[in-house]
């Protein structure tokens, strides 16, 4: 770097600072409101594959987000981690809604599987379904009971 020998350099020295100062300080100032602006309306849309709850002690309470196969689901967990509550839904096994207990077994299920045939279930601590409501494809109702070992008790109607 040279340094300014005459009056006329040292006019434009400090022309370019004075410049410089004032093209930052407008500068900082327009990108400052712009940002501020841009904060203050929030986003219409938010692209993501998973989108993660991430409570105060870096726990996740929750999941939306897609499997491998590209099927959406929403799962949420209790404070220890296990999971309470799942919606999913899947071309293969259709519409889901599970509820868990504390230990993290299933014990509620309601599905429309992918033949849009109804059907809850509940099932034991040990995961084994117990007992069905649902509809057939011809519209008839059902309700069936099932031993522990899982084979049908009884039918009704």
């Amino acid at each position: 770097m040279q340094i300014p020998t005459t009056k006329r350099e040292w006019l434009y020295a400090v022309v370019a600072l004075i410049g410089g100062v004032l093209g930052g300080l407008a500068g900082g100032r327009l990108s400052s409101t712009a940002a501020a602006t841009a904060a203050q309306l929030p986003q219409r849309t938010i692209a993501a594959q998973e989108i993660l709850l991430i409570d105060a002690k870096g726990n996740t309470r929750g999941v939306l987000g897609l499997n491998k196969d590209g099927d959406a689901g929403l799962a949420l967990y209790d404070h220890q981690g296990k999971p309470r509550i799942a919606i999913q839904i899947s071309n293969d096994e259709g519409l889901g809604f599970k509820l868990f207990d504390p230990a993290g077994a299933l014990r509620i299920s309601l599905m429309i599987n992918s033949d849009q045939i109804p059907a809850l279930r509940l099932y034991d601590s040990q995961h084994h379904p117990r007992a069905l409501f649902g509809v057939d494809p011809d519209g008839e109702p059902a309700l069936d009971f099932y031993t522990q070992e899982g084979k049908l008790l009884r039918e009704l109607p």
